[in-house]
C-alpha cells in the first residue's frame, strides 16, 4: 500500500491506539482517536447494557467531535476512511452514522484479531435489544460481531476469513481483501535474519479467565502445566505475559524459563511458539517460527472452529498434562 492523503484512519477503541500507531505512521495516515469510552467495553451483560445506556451522551460527544475533525480534513479530498474495527458497539454506532452523514466516503475495516467464524450467540435477542434501544435512546448498545456488512470493504488475515465473509455473510469478492503484510507491517519490518537460537521457544500467555473462557484457577493450572512441558522439551523458554497481566507474575518459573518484555526480540531468536488461541501465533509465523495452538477441555471455545484457524494443534490433556 502506498501513502495517500485521500485516506484517513479512525481508531475507535482506545486500547487499539498503540496497535495501529505503526501503520498510521508508515502510510502517513491522518488519524483520529476516540477517547473516554474504554470503560464501556467488555461483554454484553445486562449491567453493561445499562451502563452504556446511561453513558450514551459520551458516545454522542465523541461522534460530534469526530465529525468536526472529518470536516476539517475535507480540503485533502478524502475518499476513504480506514477503521480500527467494526465488531463492537462503539464501531456499530459510529459506522452507521458515518455512512449516513458521509455517504461519499468508502469505509474500510481492518481485522485486528482472531475471530470466531460463526454468528454471535443469541443473535435474535441481540437484534431485539438493539432495535428497541435505537428506537428509545437513539443508539445501539450491542455490537454486530465479525461478519456483518456495515462497511464497504474489509481487509482480513487470510482466505479462511475471506471465504467466511463471502460465503456465509453475502460479501462480494471485491469487497474483501487479504493483506496480512499490511495489517502486520510493524512485524514484517522488524524481522532480523540469521539470529535464531536453536531450541528456544516463546510461550504467549493470554487473559483466558478475564475473557470468561475458563476460571482463574484453571488458567493458572494450564499456564504452569504448559510451562513445565516446554521446559522439559526446549533449551530456553521465553514467557511473554499478556498486556492485561503485565504487572503480574503468573508463571512458576523453572530453571530455563524467563519472562520477556520485547516480543519482537523474542520472535527473532525463537524457533517455536505456543499459546492457546492467541493472534500472536499467526504473527509468529512471520518470523519463520513453527507455532502450536494448545486446546484443552478446560477452555470454553468451539474446538472444531478453533482448529480450522491454526495449522498445528496440540492437546493439553493428551500431550502436555502429566508429561
Amino acid at each position: 500500500m502506498e501513502k495517500d492523503n485521500s485516506r484517513v484512519f479512525i481508531v475507535l477503541e482506545e486500547h487499539m491506539q498503540e496497535r495501529y500507531a505503526y501503520i498510521i505512521d508508515k502510510y502517513n495516515f491522518k488519524s483520529y482517536n476516540l477517547v473516554g469510552l474504554q470503560h464501556l467495553l467488555g461483554g454484553v451483560s445486562l449491567s453493561k447494557i445499562k451502563q452504556r445506556i446511561s453513558s450514551r451522551g459520551l458516545l454522542e460527544t465523541q461522534y460530534n467531535n469526530l465529525v468536526t475533525w472529518i470536516n476539517a480534513q475535507k480540503e485533502d479530498k478524502i475518499t476513504e476512511i480506514y477503521l480500527s474495527n467494526s465488531e463492537g458497539f462503539i464501531a456499530y454506532n459510529i459506522i452507521t452514522r458515518l455512512k449516513k452523514d458521509f455517504p461519499e466516503f468508502r469505509l474500510v475495516a481492518l481485522q485486528h484479531g482472531i475471530f470466531d467464524i460463526s454468528p454471535p450467540p443469541k443473535q435474535g435477542l441481540r437484534n431485539i435489544v438493539n432495535k428497541t434501544c435505537k428506537l428509545c435512546y437513539g443508539f445501539y448498545p450491542i455490537g454486530t460481531g465479525f461478519g456483518t456488512k456495515i462497511v464497504d470493504k474489509y481487509i482480513v488475515y487470510n482466505k479462511l476469513y475471506k471465504d467466511f465473509l463471502v460465503n456465509e455473510n453475502n460479501w462480494k469478492e471485491e469487497e474483501v481483501d487479504i493483506d496480512f503484510k499490511f495489517l502486520k507491517s510493524h512485524l514484517y519490518d522488524k524481522r532480523i535474519p540469521n539470529i535464531k537460537e536453536e531450541g528456544t521457544v516463546v510461550f504467549l500467555l493470554q487473559c483466558l479467565s478475564k475473557a470468561k473462557l475458563c476460571t482463574e484457577k484453571e488458567e493458572i493450572y494450564l499456564i504452569n502445566g504448559v510451562t513445565a512441558y516446554l521446559s522439559s522439551k526446549y533449551n530456553r523458554v521465553l514467557i511473554k505475559e499478556h498486556p492485561i497481566h503485565k504487572d503480574e507474575k503468573r508463571v512458576t518459573l523453572l530453571e530455563n524459563c524467563e519472562y520477556v518484555d520485547n516480543l519482537i526480540e523474542a520472535f527473532n531468536i525463537a524457533t517455536h511458539a505456543y499459546s492457546f488461541t492467541s493472534t500472536a501465533l499467526i504473527e509468529a509465523e512471520i518470523f519463520d517460527i513453527k507455532s502450536y495452538s494448545i486446546n484443552s477441555n478446560l477452555i470454553n471455545i468451539d474446538q472444531e472452529k478453533h482448529d480450522k484457524i491454526f495449522e498445528n494443534i496440540i492437546s493439553f490433556e493428551k500431550e502436555i498434562e502429566n508429561k
